[in-house]
């Protein structure tokens, strides 16, 4: 952790409300990528504003033994679990749906084809990573969109690091499962009834 931060916590810790806005303003990005690729863009903004306020009736839990921005990760993907929670439990009673963010590269945007193919590429993850379990959907953004390390994912979730790789592992399998039965056009196993 940069010792700004520690200084900004620690600060916010005491009830500075400039030195935690501070933080908001260096870690909103950070908040919303990973809210978006768990939720979806439509859920994002709600999912963040949630997760800045765990963080600010928080912010006296700090104790500065990890990085804030590791601090950080684990509040907003709890945050991200529980309202896939709650949206879980409100769609099992009506009908419903969400997409998960994944943006394309800026690179690919020079060229239209390779972004038609990027955007048709984006749209298959789309409809695959819906299909994935939330918590192995969450270990696999942190390791593979958000390049942590196990080490890491397994702080932010609070589970041991063979469960975080086990997670990862799963995450990747239901998505490969996901994305080959689009091409053959099939049901997943989850709609026959079967466990992932």
């Amino acid at each position: 952790m940069s010792f700004g931060d520690h200084n900004l916590a620690a600060e916010a810790a005491k009830g500075d409300v400039d030195a935690f806005a501070r933080l908001v303003r260096n870690y909103s990005g950070l908040v919303y990528r990973v809210t978006s690729r768990i939720l979806g863009a439509e859920d994002a903004q709600d999912a963040s504003q949630e997760a800045w306020i765990r963080a600010w009736r928080n912010i006296k839990k700090f104790r500065g033994e990890s990085a804030f921005s590791t601090w950080l990760y684990r509040i907003t993907v709890n945050t991200c679990l529980t309202i896939r929670r709650r949206k879980q439990d409100r769609e099992a009673r009506e009908v419903g749906g969400d997409l998960t963010y994944l943006p394309i590269p800026p690179s690919y945007e020079d060229d239209p084809e390779t972004t038609a193919l990027a955007r048709e590429r984006r749209e298959e993850l789309l409809g695959a990573l819906k299909r994935v379990r939330t918590e192995h959907r969450a270990a696999l953004i942190l390791r593979h969109m958000e390049g942590l390390s196990y080490a890491e994912v397994a702080e932010i979730l609070d589970v041991p690091n063979g469960t975080a790789k086990a997670w990862v592992n799963r995450g990747r399998a239901a998505l490969l499962v996901a994305l080959s039965e689009e091409e053959q056009g099939g049901e997943n196993p989850a709609e026959r009834g079967e466990a992932w």
